[in-house]
């Protein structure tokens, strides 16, 4: 029997809190909410999460067109439905696909680029990241990046250290980082397996290598944002408080927004490998509303922790409750 004997206790984002400071913010609607991410900057730390009731190509191109960083989900064709009118709104700003390790993903891609569609960031989407496949897709790519000009390379899910060093090791330039902490993920009932995200990013942290991490799950409340980002974390993606927005992909029933985890049933539409689970959500505001909720919080975290934009959440203390 191997027991593994952590440092730190495990913990979620609401076993922990962050420890105000003083400032001398005049308002704190003057906060500096923007991240430099894969070499531009962005409005918000935040990423809508790609799945197929959160995101869709409309919706990207508005988010890349306002300066919000976005991952477009690799699910039900997504990669050969592109739009005319989104390519040419992408073509100087971003352009940001998924693949997974199949060869229907690499024949997805090179299709793209036969086409002269050529992103300029590609995540590589797999619930378990720490994988050989994982690791063949990338040297698969890599290659490419240069010769067919794709700038950036993220991958993910990895929850441990060692799986973002593996990733790291193969260069690539951020990391996806949580299993099991989604809202609609049923991974760690189904498996067993499962760190919660906030552990799960400072764990990451802790080998304080150069590459960005996506805090992937868990985050309940906008506050978690600021946790995130002072565990390590240098974006923070969300399904949920994307989904169930007026405007999202997701469905509406019964006045209600379904939101489908990416390996449900009503997902997938088979019952195999079946893990995750589908919710009703409250409609809630638009996708632009949202957004702004999303700055408003942040902002006030920055007044909190005593800084003037997001560096601050470096010096930040937190304490487990």
């Amino acid at each position: 029997m191997v027991y593994v004997n952590t440092k730190m206790k495990l913990f979620s984002y609401e076993d922990m809190c962050l420890r105000p400071k003083y400032s001398e913010l005049e308002s704190r609607d003057k906060g500096d909410t923007s991240v430099t991410f894969l070499g531009k900057k962005w409005r918000l730390p935040v990423i809508p999460a790609n799945m197929q009731d959160v995101i869709s190509w409309d919706i990207a191109d508005s988010l890349q067109l306002n300066d919000y960083f976005y991952i477009m989900h690799r699910f039900d064709g997504a990669n050969t439905k592109i739009p005319a009118k989104v390519l040419a709104g992408m073509d100087t700003k971003l352009f940001s696909i998924s693949l997974g390790v199949s060869d229907e993903s690499k024949r997805e891609f090179d299709a793209l680029v036969d086409k002269d569609m050529i992103p300029n960031v590609v995540t590589i989407d797999v619930a378990h990241g720490h994988h050989k496949k994982v690791k063949e897709m990338i040297e698969w790519f890599r290659p490419s990046t240069t010769k067919k000009g794709v700038l950036y390379l993220i991958a993910g899910n990895v929850a441990t250290a060692d799986g973002y060093k593996f990733l790291c090791d193969l260069r690539v330039d951020a990391v996806k980082v949580g299993i099991g902490g989604g809202s609609i993920c049923t991974t760690r009932n189904k498996t067993g397996f499962h760190l919660p995200t906030a552990y799960s990013v400072w764990e990451c942290a802790q080998e304080n290598l150069d590459v960005p991490i996506i805090a992937d799950g868990g985050a309940k409340d906008f506050g978690d944002v600021a946790k995130a980002l002072t565990l390590g974390a240098t974006m923070v993606m969300s399904g949920g408080w994307f989904a169930s927005c007026l405007d999202s992909p997701a469905k509406i029933e019964n006045g209600k927004k379904i939101y489908r985890g990416s390996t449900s049933y009503e997902a997938k539409g088979q019952r195999k490998h079946i893990e995750g689970r589908t919710l009703e959500l409250s409609e809630g505001t638009t996708y632009a509303e949202r957004l702004e909720e999303i700055r408003q919080a942040i902002c006030s975290s920055i007044s909190y922790a005593g800084g003037r934009d997001l560096g601050c959440f470096n010096s930040v203390r937190w304490e487990l409750l």
